[in-house]
């Protein structure tokens, strides 16, 4: 925390101003300071910008360049219909043929309409009160009861004493209600203050030992509440008994009295949330959904079997449309039941006859899915695979996209024969250069506006003081005019426009196919730099985008369909020098450069350290000093206050004595 400092009160000295003048020495090595540690972060910024600009050129662009792919590339010339056709780099150029004779498809049955009537639909609910017999419980999938209720057995330990409940051999029949287990089992429990009731549909565990005591308050009105009490435990030995109280077996539970803080740990007085103990209810004329279940639209049709592909489902006492439809999806086969529609629809996966779907099983069964469909049924489609003629040759397989010659051809519709051509892709190629050039021009620009910026020489970083009288609009134009100076003659930039000049300007010595060997450059093509002040910027003479340049002979696009191979040779033999290049400007260096960073990144990070450290420095040195003014100008003051004090004690002998 900060000292208070109460100054000038003896002298009536401003000593804050005073000391803030005597610091201003400090505060402008302060400021200095941060202004160096300001610039050199800035610098390090605008590097790191053009850092990720060179390495999109080097991974984007220039790799393009340099690869031979990119000479070779092929185009398709036809009128196709039916047929999709592209050609990579190893097709064969000339004139070809092909035929699409059918295309695959896959295996799709749409079923038959089976929501056209209605059905008495089963569902089991919490009975509505402990009337309810044995024989009509249910839990909520429909399951009877009765003998997990009959054979329940439980203990209990209420205040130091165990109490076992067993309901086995008690004569127990299908007749007998929840009341009288109830009643069988609060009795096993008499004494304990452990109660078991039926309540929200469930048996319910209630811990009864505390006592209920009224008392008056003082303006008449009584409040009631529960004390004393005391924890029972509650444990189980078989999982039936577990699931109808709510419990685990073998796990004791602690049940606390209703007295106990509502806040303690687990607090709780009541277990419920055990097996629902339900019964039947039948709901004549029900809709046909996914969750009407088989067995009530045909108790026939439990324990039959559907077969996909020789894997079997069987229909349960629960199995719903929804659930057969998701059993089938799981065997390999793409299946919706839409209860909107009323119809099952299944799909193979993927195309051709090799991966269609088999349907088999009980034939009642089948035909109560809607899934009884023939060969030439509405909803039916048969797997098929495709098949083209392609040069006189036929091919057939599962899909459509064939691979054949250096050529991806895609079947579309069956029709007739037809030609194409395969050729060099020379606008293709044409493209390719162009926008290497346009990324190569849009680089070389900003690195040259970076590299010949203007001085700043009388702007340095603003402090805060100096923030504060100038508006937002021209802080930022004299920060911008600072950071636009950061690299102005940087080293590094400059060795990089040679080099990227040099190579581009290189020459690369060409094999003909006769043995002869000629030199080319990227002027051999119509590839030119302009005029000196453009320093190194590229254009390619016949360019129509380029209007200097557009009415000159398009040399480029003539040497790529009349020599090929020199063009090949001669860009991606360029491209090569300059991708390596590149890759040796960012080698790593320890201590200096990062892997990918063209720009010595650690050393900015040392010098950026090492200015921090010197602020801080500077800092402490103001700190001194300031601390030094006001303990003299506190020493003053003393001196001061002492020589008041003795000047009114003489006044006042003088004062009494007359």
């Amino acid at each position: 925390m900060a000292s208070i400092r109460m100054t000038g009160l003896s002298s009536g000295l401003d000593t804050e101003s005073m000391v803030k003048q005597l610091s201003e020495a400090y505060q402008t090595k302060v400021d200095d300071a941060k202004k160096v540690q300001t610039k050199a972060e800035w610098k390090k910024e605008a590097w790191a910008s053009l850092n990720t600009k060179l390495l999109d050129f080097y991974k984007g662009s220039l790799s393009t360049f340099k690869s031979v792919a990119s000479y070779r590339s092929k185009a398709i010339s036809g009128d196709l219909k039916g047929v999709k056709i592209t050609a990579n780099n190893g097709a064969v150029n000339g004139s070809h043929r092909v035929q699409v004779l059918s295309t695959a498809a896959a295996q799709m049955w749409t079923g038959k309409k089976i929501n056209t009537g209605t059905y008495t639909a089963t569902s089991y609910t919490a009975a509505k009160d402990a009337t309810a017999t044995l024989g009509e419980l249910r839990d909520t999938s429909g399951n009877p009861l009765g003998d997990k209720l009959v054979n329940m057995k439980f203990s209990v330990t209420a205040n130091g004493k165990d109490y076992n409940v067993d309901l086995s051999n008690k004569g127990f029949g299908t007749d007998t209600s929840i009341d009288t287990i109830v009643s069988e089992i609060n009795g096993q429990l008499n004494g304990s203050n452990v109660s078991v009731a039926y309540a929200a549909g469930g048996l319910q565990i209630t811990n009864a030992s505390s006592a209920t005591v009224t008392s008056t308050e003082a303006d008449g009105s009584t409040t009631s509440k529960a004390e004393g009490g005391y924890e029972i435990q509650i444990r189980t030995s078989d999982d039936n008994t577990a699931s109808l109280l709510g419990l685990k077996t073998g796990k004791a539970v602690t049940v606390k009295p209703a007295s106990a803080a509502a806040n303690e740990t687990e607090h709780v007085n009541v277990i419920s949330g055990g097996t629902k103990l339900c019964t039947e209810v039948k709901t004549a004329d029900s809709k046909i959904t996914g969750s009407s279940k088989i067995s009530d639209m045909n108790s026939d049709l439990v324990g039959k079997e559907i077969s996909i592909n020789g894997q079997k489902i069987t229909i349960g006492n629960n199995t719903t449309l929804s659930d057969v439809a998701s059993q089938m999806a799981k065997l390999g086969i793409d299946a919706n039941y839409d209860a909107g529609q009323g119809r099952f629809y299944l799909n193979a996966k993927n195309t051709g006859v090799d991966n269609g779907f088999t349907i088999g099983g009980d034939q009642e069964l089948i035909a109560a899915l809607g899934l009884d469909l023939q060969e030439g049924d509405e909803g039916r489609i048969d797997a098929s695979n495709a098949k083209i003629s392609y040069n006189g040759v036929e091919y057939e397989q599962a899909t459509n996209a064939f691979s054949i010659n250096g050529l991806s051809i895609e079947a579309v519709e069956k029709g007739e024969s037809q030609t194409f051509s395969v050729g060099t892709d020379a606008q293709g190629i044409y493209d390719k250069v162009k926008q290497f050039v346009k990324d190569y021009n849009t680089l070389i620009a900003e690195m040259n506006t970076l590299y010949s910026a203007d001085r700043a020489k009388d702007y340095e970083p603003l402090t805060d003081d100096e923030k504060s009288a100038m508006s937002d609009d021209e802080v930022e134009k004299w920060e911008k005019k600072i950071k636009d100076s950061l690299l102005r003659r940087d080293d590094t930039i400059s060795s990089l426009l040679t080099t990227m000049r040099s190579t581009l300007n290189g020459q690369v010595m060409v094999t003909a196919s006769d043995g002869s060997t000629k030199g080319y450059s990227l002027a051999s093509f119509g590839i030119e730099t302009g005029t000196y002040t453009e320093k190194g910027l590229l254009h390619i003479y016949g360019d129509k985008d380029d209007s200097s340049y557009a009415e000159q002979d398009d040399k480029l696009m003539a040497a790529i369909k009349e020599n090929p191979d020199a063009v090949e040779q001669t860009l991606s033999g360029l491209g090569t020098q300059l991708y390596d290049a590149f890759r040796k400007s960012m080698t790593r260096i320890e201590g200096v450069r990062s892997s990918m960073t063209f720009y010595n990144d650690k050393t900015m990070d040392d010098e950026i350290s090492d200015y921090k450290d010197k602020v801080t420095k500077e800092q402490e040195k103001m700190t001194s000093a300031e601390d030094k003014f006001y303990d003299q100008f506190s020493a003053m003051e003393t001196a001061m206050a002492k020589l008041q004090a003795q000047q009114t004690y003489i006044s006042q002998l003088f004062g009494s004595s007359s």
